[in-house]
């Protein structure tokens, strides 16, 4: 391959990596934003079993009712991200192997 292709080439593979890793990032910010939210539900969960065994059933049941739409909503996020972040390292972990074949080989070989 001539110099002029491979640099392109290496420029291209350099650039995915990078949009690997922006993604991987990305996918792992979710993932502790449903972390947060799972822990969120479940305290509202616990406030709306007290509401409803101290202060009052309709308003025990409505905090229920949000607090458990609110964990399943980032169990099933929480569950999405990890399969996410599992294809990410997959990916980045195939572009930095294509970028590492492309610099170790001479500019001149074919």
């Amino acid at each position: 391959m001539d110099s002029k292709n491979l640099t392109r080439e290496t420029g291209q593979a350099r650039g995915n990596l990078m949009r690997q890793e922006q993604q991987l990032r990305q996918a792992k910010g979710n993932l502790k934003d449903a972390t947060r939210n799972r822990i969120v539900g479940g305290v509202i969960l616990l406030i709306g079993m007290f509401a409803l065994i101290k202060i009052s059933v309709p308003i025990g049941v409505v905090v229920l009712l949000i607090g458990g739409w609110l964990f399943v909503r980032a169990f099933v996020k929480m569950r999405q991200e990890r399969s996410s972040i599992g294809m990410s390292t997959d990916r980045v972990t195939n572009a930095s192997a294509k970028l590492a074949e492309l610099q170790a080989q001479p500019p001149d070989a074919e």
